[in-house]
């Protein structure tokens, strides 16, 4: 039989100010660098197998070594759960459903008839999203622009009614872009081929030599038109990118932009991509673009320029340069746009953080150059171009840090970690205290010290409760390998969204969301706490539970835990409490024990059931912990919770 005390060593510990009447003293800390990296085979696929010394990363061409490798699956939320997740009554970042998934949309670029298809084809592609990816939707130079939410349908909406307004025609003769840039660097053999091409008919039919100057003249100017127009839609596309990267800030969340544009030059005006691929790696973004090839017959071209294949080279390579710098790639769209964006979603469904300790000449404000090799054949790698850490950003605090993380709306995944709550009845009040149990993933270096944070937020995004501790105290009793930590918010009853974050000394970083339905349950003439149950393995010597993260027990005992609360305190005496151990919910038990109803010191009104069941007779496997309620060994109520046996 479990003490009175059984929860001694659970709530009592984290019901505890967390800074006590100590100021908390908010410290720097040095950062690592967490580059994204995508991993994918031939058919876009990303490969999961790999290894920390699988991987090759380098700055400025030399070697550094890779602090952590991990990869990060992500899984829809619908359907099956996956294996690691398999019980509902946790949460976990080592397993994303949810995605940062940015659509930008070059207007200018896209011709009115080729963006019909495309754009539908990108309608679909929201559609087809897990619907617990956030999405955004930027269009440049002008148009609709949503900031990152799940209602997926607003987004669909709106693209639909999104046109294309570039003009593949410029000026009055047939010039492409290509040579228009080499009228613009006065390139004499090309200029003379356009010049027989367009004005040769004029001087083959008898024309006057004023007559060929004449068409000569409106070459150039044609020519300058042409590149004046295509330099001026490459500023507005870039201007457009590096608004959307200031918009969406600095921090260690991955997200992905897919822009979609017919063209980017940057052919003679190259400082327009300077810096660029500093800028997406600061705010932590990976840029795919996605290129509509114009239709050989597009009824929007007068004429066809007479140097299609060299114009298609110049127009796709800045989207080459971006992609490229933003550690995406480009996919050209021929025929079905489908297929692009379905190449799209497939390669976003995992990748890899790799993390690396920057060296004191990296904290130069300066670009540096990042390459990254993956020592298997038959895979691509996706990964950023260059880097720059600013000696400004080590300053930052621990709690700043924390707050970024708490207002991010995707987990981030650089700290491994794990959570559950248990919700049981504030004594004295109408309120409930939610216990936060968390297992965060122990770091490789021992003095690596973790701040954290956590904030309960209601259906209206106001904070109802929240708790920071500069300093994580782990539980003695941790499990092997992960560092146990528990803490308890006061909030109202009521539905909310819990927000957990982890920052390390290090520079490292995890956050993790959970719905928290804050109600006790309504039992007959009770209510009742939620059921918590924990391991024998680890137990204190104070006699208390340990309660459990993910219901894995490796223990030979199972230990559990409630709370009955009744107006009328004559009710506990015909009240009973059986603890069973069950194949499922509704299945016959496997084991049982009679709790023993413990009266509380100070409240006539509570009583705490508390009882053991041996699980050496169990086979590995997963199974639901049951309290039974009953009034004169009539059920009126069952509380339970999964867990599983792990030998």
């Amino acid at each position: 039989m479990v003490p009175a005390a059984i929860l001694a060593l659970a709530i009592g510990v984290a019901a505890q100010s967390p800074g006590g009447a100590q100021r908390p003293v908010f410290t720097s800390s040095v950062d690592l660098v967490t580059v994204d990296v995508n991993v994918v085979d031939r058919n876009g696929r990303p490969v999961e197998d790999l290894g920390r010394d699988d991987f090759e990363l380098s700055v400025d061409g030399q070697v550094r070594k890779i602090a952590s490798a991990q990869f990060v699956s992500v899984k829809p939320s619908a359907g099956e759960p996956a294996a690691s997740s398999s019980l509902p009554d946790f949460s976990t970042n080592t397993v994303q459903s949810g995605r940062l998934i940015g659509l930008v949309i070059d207007r200018g670029s896209i011709s009115p008839v080729r963006s019909r298809d495309v754009l539908a084809a990108a309608a679909r592609f929201v559609e087809k999203l897990d619907p617990s990816d956030h999405v955004a939707l930027f269009s440049i130079p002008t148009g609709p622009a949503i900031d990152f939410t799940t209602d997926h349908r607003a987004i669909e909406a709106a693209v639909r009614q999104i046109d294309g307004q570039g003009d593949t025609q410029r000026g009055t003769m047939n010039i492409g872009i290509a040579d228009a840039l080499a009228f613009e660097t006065n390139n004499t053999f090309t200029m003379e081929q356009v010049s027989e091409r367009e004005c040769g008919e004029v001087s083959g039919r008898g024309g006057s030599q004023s007559e060929v100057m004449m068409c000569n003249k409106m070459l150039k100017e044609d020519a300058s038109i042409v590149a004046n127009y295509a330099h001026d839609r490459a500023r507005n596309t870039m201007n457009g990118l590096r608004a959307i990267l200031d918009r969406l800030g600095s921090n260690d969340t991955p997200k992905t932009l897919v822009l979609v544009s017919e063209a980017l030059i940057i052919d003679n005006e190259r400082r327009v991509v300077e810096g660029f691929g500093r800028a997406a790696a600061a705010a932590h973004v990976t840029l795919y673009a996605l290129k509509p090839e114009p239709s050989e017959s597009d009824a929007s071209e007068a004429r066809l320029s007479g140097t299609r294949s060299r114009d298609r080279a110049v127009r796709e390579e800045g989207l080459q340069f971006v992609s490229a710098a933003g550690g995406g790639e480009l996919f050209r769209v021929i025929a079905d746009p489908d297929f692009a964006f379905a190449r799209v979603a497939s390669e976003l469904s995992g990748y890899y953080l790799l993390t690396f300790a920057p060296e004191a000449g990296d904290r130069d404000g300066k670009a540096h150059a990042i390459a990254v090799k993956v020592h298997r054949t038959g895979v691509s790698v996706r990964s950023r171009r260059e880097f720059g850490v600013h000696l400004a950003r080590s300053t930052r605090n621990d709690k700043d840090a924390i707050a970024d993380l708490l207002r991010t709306p995707v987990a981030a995944t650089g700290i491994p970690l794990t959570l559950t709550t248990y919700v049981f009845q504030d004594p004295g009040s109408l309120r409930v205290r939610v216990l936060v149990a968390t297992d965060v993933e122990r770091a490789p270096d021992p003095a690596d010290r973790l701040s954290v944070g956590m904030v309960l937020v209601d259906d209206k995004g106001t904070a109802a409760a929240s708790a920071y501790q500069p300093q994580m105290t782990p539980s003695p009793q941790s499990p092997p390998g992960t560092q146990r930590f528990f803490t308890t918010l006061l909030a109202q009853p009521g539905p909310y969204t819990l927000r957990a974050a982890v920052s390390s000394s290090s520079g490292l970083s995890g956050s993790v969301e959970r719905h928290v339905r804050a109600y006790v349950s309504r039992l007959g003439p009770f209510r009742a706490s939620e059921l918590l149950i924990g391991d024998s393995e680890g137990g204190s010597a104070a006699g208390g539970i340990l309660p459990t993260v993910t219901g894995e027990m490796t223990g030979g005992v199972m230990h559990a835990y409630l709370e009955l609360f009744a107006e009328a305190p004559a009710m506990f005496d015909r009240a009973s409490v059986t603890l069973e151990a069950a194949a499922t919910p509704e299945s016959p038990a496997l084991g049982r024990a009679e709790a023993r109803l413990q009266v509380p010191d100070s409240d006539v009104h509570s009583r705490a059931a508390a009882a053991s069941i041996p699980l050496e007779t169990l086979a590995a496997g997963s199974y639901v912990a049951r309290a039974v309620i009953r009034i004169d060994g009539r059920p009126v109520g069952t509380m339970t919770r999964a867990f599983r046996v792990v030998k």
